[in-house]
C-alpha cells in the first residue's frame, strides 16, 4: 500500500515573482506526484503524492530542489479497507515494497506490480479530467501572454513593496 499525502509547498522568493509554472512542471516529472495546483496564501503550491515505501524519502526529494523553500506535509489517514487487510495481504505488500528498494537501490526499473486502486471520489465525475486539463492549458496560456508582454505586474504586498516587474 502506498502512502497518499499533500505536500502543500513554498517557493523561493526569486520564483514566486518570476512566474513559477516551469517549476510546477518540474514538480509534476516526479513520478510519485499525481496533480500540482498553484494555490494562494501562505504556500504557493499543493502536490497530492503517493509514495510507494516512505514518505520522508520523497518529501527530501522535492525539498532538494532549488526552488523550494518549505515543505508540509499532510498524511492522509490509513482507509478502512487496509486497516483490515488479512495478514496475507500484509506479507505480499511489505515484500512488495522489499522489492520495489532492491531495486532502487541497485538502480534497476521498479519491479511491475498492480494497478494502485483509486479510492472512491479520486477519478472524478465523467469528463473531469479533460476539464481540468483544459483550465490548466488556459492558464498557462494567460501567463505565458502576460510575461511576453514585459508589462509591469501590480500586486498588493506586505510592508508597501507595491510594484514587481515581471
Amino acid at each position: 500500500m502506498a502512502t497518499s499525502a499533500y505536500l502543500l509547498i513554498r517557493a523561493s522568493e526569486e520564483v514566486r515573482h518570476n512566474g513559477y509554472l516551469h517549476v510546477l512542471e518540474d514538480l509534476c516529472a516526479l513520478p510519485e506526484v499525481e496533480y500540482v495546483e498553484p494555490v494562494s496564501g501562505l504556500y504557493d503550491c499543493v502536490a497530492r503524492v503517493e509514495a510507494p515505501i516512505r514518505l520522508v524519502f520523497l518529501v527530501h526529494k522535492v525539498m532538494a530542489k532549488s526552488w523550494v523553500e518549505r515543505v508540509h506535509v499532510l498524511s492522509v489517514d490509513q482507509p478502512v479497507q487496509t486497516a483490515l487487510e488479512s495478514e496475507e495481504e500484509r506479507t505480499a505488500r511489505l515484500m512488495r515494497q522489499r522489492e520495489i528498494m532492491k531495486a532502487s537501490r541497485a538502480g534497476l526499473p521498479l519491479p511491475p506490480g498492480p494497478a494502485p486502486k483509486l479510492h472512491p471520489g479520486d477519478a472524478g465525475p465523467a469528463g473531469a479530467e479533460e476539464a481540468r486539463t483544459a483550465r490548466l492549458m488556459r492558464q498557462r496560456e494567460i501567463i505565458k501572454a502576460h510575461y511576453q508582454k514585459g508589462r509591469t505586474l501590480r500586486r498588493w504586498l506586505p510592508f508597501g513593496r507595491g510594484e514587481v516587474k515581471a
